[in-house]
């Protein structure tokens, strides 16, 4: 017995270096001389959900658990590799098992909070979490989590000071990192979530998920779109008056968008401005420009990009120039691929929208002529404010992967711009 004991503890520090191979050959020799070991089955179980084989692993636990049903750490263990497969439902009954036989189980009680949490259900999974912290003030998993279910429950204030416990308690730990910045971002502190998401990348420099909130909220959003004869940049207070002239010209708003209130006063106009100057792009779901001349300094057109959808990387494009005279000029076309640079190149995104009302015939022929693909078109699909008409709108598209291969934007930037954007 001494030698199968000693051998036992051989498994338990091959697991604990990550020696899972050796382990678990080690315990297979142990359960050849005694099969109905409960520790041996159940160290054979976590090795084998630690390794993901997790068939085998459910198979060794329910083994241990039928020696020793009493065994409140193998419940709580079993319902861990339960969540580990998605298995909520099942990981809430083996805690419950668990905790009924001790209830004083911090590992557990974090566990069953997560659980809860997949199942939606937050605020018990909040209440699981401070239990937790009750028996372990200083668990840092336990604070995520808690963070986690309190962002879930739109208290993001509240969640933050979770989240700078954990990192308190260890400062590696990347997911509080990560957390902490999309907590920040929630409350329209960018900057401030900027710094914690480039602190996780610096943790981790594969962490996926930190990238992609950091790329969100990066300060290239905010740049100008620097072209030769032109440049454009984001909406100022100062641009009031312009933007005043442009929505009260009917002729224009007709073909670029009716659906702007043409009855704003100057002030409120300006006012508006002055609000969300300092706004980031994540905030609005827009990004909005003035089109300049470099030559006489004059404003020229109107761009946007509206309903951004981060998550699914795309946005909708508009551009617009009131002065007729200026729609032979490629003042369009050269604001045009800077955008097309920004959205593919800058910020990433994945797809790109244009929808044209169907009577701006010209628009329509640009859009197409650039590369952007006709995917739809919808009849009478929106009602014109002004006359009460049904309206039919050209539904256009272009993705990374056209963008790409588009020979056209290739020759035209190189030309305009001085350098093929189309290059990844």
């Amino acid at each position: 017995m001494q030698q199968i004991s000693e051998s036992f503890q051989s498994a338990i520090r091959y697991q604990q270096s990550g020696q899972y191979h050796e382990a678990e050959a080690v315990c297979l020799k142990i359960c050849a001389a005694i099969p109905d070991q409960p520790d041996t089955l159940h160290l054979l179980a976590i090795i084998y959900a630690q390794t993901k084989r997790y068939q085998l692993a459910n198979d060794y636990f329910l083994k241990a658990i039928a020696k020793a049903p009493a065994r409140a750490d193998f419940l709580g263990n079993y319902a861990n590799a339960l969540l580990e497969q998605g298995l909520a439902e099942e990981a809430v009954s083996y805690c419950d098992r668990s905790l009924a036989f001790n209830a004083n189980q911090a590992e557990v009680l974090n566990i069953l909070g997560n659980a809860y949490m997949i199942q939606n259900r937050n605020e018990i999974a909040a209440e699981s979490f401070r239990r937790a912290l009750l028996l372990r003030p200083n668990y840092p998993h336990a604070l995520n989590n808690l963070g986690n279910a309190l962002q879930k429950m739109n208290n993001s204030a509240e969640a933050i000071t979770f989240y700078q416990r954990a990192l308190e308690l260890q400062d590696d730990y990347v997911e509080a990192c990560n957390n902490l910045g999309q907590a920040l971002k929630n409350l329209g502190r960018i900057t401030e979530a900027r710094a914690y998401f480039r602190h996780a990348i610096q943790l981790n420099p594969n962490f996926s998920q930190a990238i992609r909130n950091h790329a969100e909220v990066d300060e290239n959003w905010l740049e100008p779109l620097e072209g030769k004869k032109l440049y454009l940049r984001r909406y100022e207070a100062q641009d009031a008056a312009y933007l005043h002239c442009c929505f009260q010209n009917d002729v224009f708003m007709t073909q670029y968008n009716q659906y702007i209130p043409k009855n704003q006063r100057q002030s409120e106009l300006e006012a508006k401005l002055r609000q969300t100057k300092d706004m980031h792009p994540c905030e609005t779901r827009s990004v909005d420009w003035i089109i300049i001349m470099r030559d006489s300094g004059q404003s020229a057109g109107i761009a946007n990009l509206v309903d951004i959808n981060l998550s699914h990387r795309r946005a909708e494009f508009l551009i617009g120039l009131p002065n007729r005279e200026d729609h032979t000029r490629g003042i369009a076309l050269e604001a045009t691929l800077l955008i097309l640079d920004y959205v593919f190149n800058r910020i990433q995104l994945n797809k790109l929208s244009a929808n044209v009302y169907a009577e701006n015939s010209f628009s329509q022929k640009n859009t197409l002529a650039l590369g952007f693909v006709e995917e739809s078109y919808l009849r009478e699909h929106i009602v014109d404010p002004a006359s009460g008409r049904f309206l039919n709108i050209h539904g256009n598209g272009m993705t990374l992967r056209d963008f790409r291969t588009n020979n056209r934007i290739s020759k035209l930037s190189k030309r305009m711009l001085g350098s093929d954007i189309t290059a990844a």
